[in-house]
């Protein structure tokens, strides 16, 4: 009912931004569902076994944003590729476990390929180590994943 009755009062222009504005909003909306359940229970592997979680960032992430964001610094970019290259490779010695892992982050990087623009990947500290994963989704909102990496 409130929906029609803002429709009703906006002139045609509000109203196309009006229903573009709900349109990238269920947009975002999907995105941070599918990526919280494409991360739920998947941990990132190094000297300790973390989960990831998901963050909407305000603006732009820069490299002194992140720093402030995680309380540590130095900040570090990372190539995405690289940084995945072991989570999606499949090797012999793996158990089935592992191999479903494998297959989960394979496609939690395709999802975020399809779904995010100018990605990048910052690691801030020194041996315990904040991964923030960014991108821009089609609405404009930037979102990250966050882990911890622990360098042994």
């Amino acid at each position: 009912m409130l929906h029609s009755f803002l429709l009703i009062t906006l002139g045609e222009k509000s109203r196309t931004q009006y229903n573009s504005a709900i349109h990238f909003l269920l947009l975002l909306m999907t995105l941070l569902s599918q990526l919280q359940d494409a991360i739920a229970g998947l941990y990132w592997i190094s000297a300790t076994d973390e989960l990831w979680e998901v963050l909407t960032l305000n603006g732009e992430p820069t490299s002194e944003a992140i720093a402030q964001l995680s309380g540590k610094t130095p900040v570090k970019t990372r190539d995405f590729e690289a940084f995945f290259k072991n989570a999606t490779t499949e090797q012999d010695w793996h158990s089935e476990e592992d191999k479903a892992d494998v297959q989960r982050y394979q496609g939690l990087v395709e999802m975020l390929k399809e779904n995010l623009q100018a990605i990048a990947i910052y690691g801030v500290g020194e041996a315990e180590i904040d991964v923030f994963v960014v991108g821009r989704a089609e609405s404009g909102q930037w979102i990250a994943l966050k882990t911890l990496e622990v360098e042994s």
